[in-house]
C-alpha cells in the first residue's frame, strides 16, 4: 500500500481544494487516493473529501474514478456513503462526500468482539446496503471491517447504523471492466473462494466477505488468520471457514450457508437481511436464535444471475421457534375451569342420591367466585341438573 502521507500527490492539510473545501487531516488512504475530513466553508459543515492521486492520468484509473463516481452519484440509502460533489476535471481530482463522525467496524472490534444483538443490526444494515448497490448491477468486491463505518445513533440506547464505504474497486456487472480478466481485486481476508480463482465477481462474492465479517464481528478474529496473503487464500480454495459450536444455533447455520464453498448455495442481500432482523428481535427478546428459511434459488437461475442468488438452509438445521410458555393466566383460568366442572358434576350427584333415596332436599348449592363469562355458564349448568 503507498504511503501517501508522504506523497508529492497528496495534498497537505490547509489546503483548499475548489475555492470551498479546506482540508484539515488525513483520516485514510489507500492505493489510490487519501480521504481527508474537510470543511465545506460555503455550507460550514464537515465533509469527507477523497483526493485521487497522480496515478490516475493512466486510462484505466481514469475510468476506475469516474466508475465509482456514477455508482456513489446513483445510491441514496442510510447504510451508504452519500456523494455530495464531483471534480474530476480538477488537478487533483477529487469529489466530496458525506463524513460520518464514527469508528470503523474494525476499530471496534479490535476492542472486543460485539454482542450478539449488535451483530444482528450490523448484519441487516450491511446486507440491506448490499441489496440496494445489487439490485443496481453493482458488486462492491471489498466488503471487510475497515470499509464499515458506524454511524452514531440518535439515541443512546440504539445501536450504531452500519454504513459501506469505499466503492473504488466496486464492479459494474455488464459494464466494460477497468482491470484485466484474472486480476485479483479485493483484500485477501475477505475474498471469496471464485475471486480467490480469479474469476468474474458475482454478488454472492459480496454476501460470502459479509459472512467473515460478521464471523470477526463475533469471535474477535479473522476466520483466515493464516501467516501471509497467499496462504490465506490458499485455505478458503480447500475449505469453508470455521463457524464456532459456542455461538447460538442461528447465527451458525446463517454464517454457514453465507460462507458455503459454492456461490449457488448462499442465500442473497435479501434473505441475509431478512434473517438478520429475525435474529436481532430474537435476541432481545432472549430466544434462542433461529434464522427465517432462506428461498431456493430459481432453476432458471445461471452462473450470472446474481440478483435472485438464494439458498435453501439444509433441513436438519432449521427449527421453529419455541412456542411461548403458557402464560400464568392462563394456567389459572383452565384450572378454574376443570374445578368448576367437578363441583357441578359432585353437586348433581347429590341431589341426585337425595332424589333417589328420598333424603331432606339439598340446599340450593353455592358456587364459588369464577370470572365471567364462566360463572355464568357455570350457573346455567348448575340450572339445568337441579330438580
Amino acid at each position: 500500500m503507498t504511503d501517501l502521507a508522504h506523497s508529492p500527490a497528496a495534498p497537505a492539510p490547509g489546503r483548499v481544494l475548489g475555492g470551498r473545501y479546506r482540508l484539515e487531516a488525513l483520516i485514510g488512504r489507500g492505493g489510490y487516493a487519501s480521504v481527508y475530513r474537510a470543511i465545506d466553508e460555503h455550507l460550514e459543515r464537515a465533509v469527507a473529501v477523497k483526493v485521487f492521486t497522480a496515478s490516475t492520468s493512466d486510462g484505466a484509473d481514469r475510468a476506475r474514478v469516474a466508475s465509482e463516481t456514477r455508482v456513489l452519484a446513483s445510491l441514496t440509502h442510510p447504510s451508504l456513503v452519500t456523494l455530495f460533489d464531483a471534480r474530476l476535471d480538477e488537478d487533483p481530482a477529487y469529489f466530496v462526500m458525506e463524513l460520518i463522525d464514527g469508528p470503523t467496524l474494525g476499530d471496534r472490534i479490535a476492542g472486543a468482539p460485539l454482542d450478539p444483538v449488535t451483530t444482528a443490526s450490523v448484519a441487516a444494515d450491511l446486507a440491506e446496503a448490499l441489496h440496494v448497490i445489487h439490485e443496481r448491477g453493482i458488486v462492491h468486491r471489498d466488503v471487510k471491517p475497515s470499509n464499515v463505518l458506524l454511524r452514531p445513533a440518535p439515541m443512546p440506547s440504539q445501536p450504531p447504523r452500519a454504513t459501506l464505504a469505499d466503492f473504488g474497486i466496486a464492479y459494474l456487472i455488464d459494464s466494460a471492466r477497468v482491470t484485466a480478466t484474472g486480476t485479483l481485486i479485493g483484500t485477501a481476508a475477505y475474498l471469496s473462494p471464485e475471486q480467490a480463482r480469479g474469476e468474474t465477481p458475482t454478488a454472492a462474492a459480496d454476501v460470502y466477505a459479509l459472512g467473515l465479517v460478521l464471523l470477526e464481528s463475533l469471535t474477535g478474529r479473522r476466520a483466515y488468520a493464516q501467516a501471509t496473503p497467499h496462504e490465506a487464500l490458499v485455505a478458503r480454495l480447500v475449505r469453508s471457514p470455521d463457524v464456532p459450536a459456542t455461538l447460538p444455533h442461528g447465527w451458525r447455520v446463517l454464517l454457514s450457508a453465507m460462507t458455503a464453498m459454492d456461490p449457488a448455495h448462499r442465500p442473497d442481500a435479501h434473505a441475509v437481511q431478512r434473517a438478520a432482523m429475525r435474529l436481532k428481535t430474537d435476541e432481545s427478546e432472549g430466544w434462542n436464535p433461529v434464522p427465517v428459511t432462506l428461498p431456493a434459488p430459481r432453476a432458471e437461475a445461471g452462473p450470472q444471475d446474481v440478483t435472485d442468488r438464494t439458498a435453501v438452509l439444509p433441513a436438519d438445521e432449521t427449527s421453529e421457534i419455541p412456542a411461548e410458555p403458557a402464560r400464568p393466566s392462563r394456567r389459572r383460568a383452565v384450572w378454574l375451569i376443570v374445578a368448576a366442572v367437578l363441583l357441578v358434576a359432585g353437586l348433581a350427584a347429590g341431589i341426585a342420591a337425595a332424589m333417589v333415596w328420598g333424603g331432606t332436599p339439598a340446599p340450593d348449592p353455592t358456587l364459588p367466585a369464577l370470572p365471567e363469562p364462566l360463572g355464568e355458564h357455570m350457573r346455567q349448568l348448575l340450572d339445568q341438573v337441579s330438580p
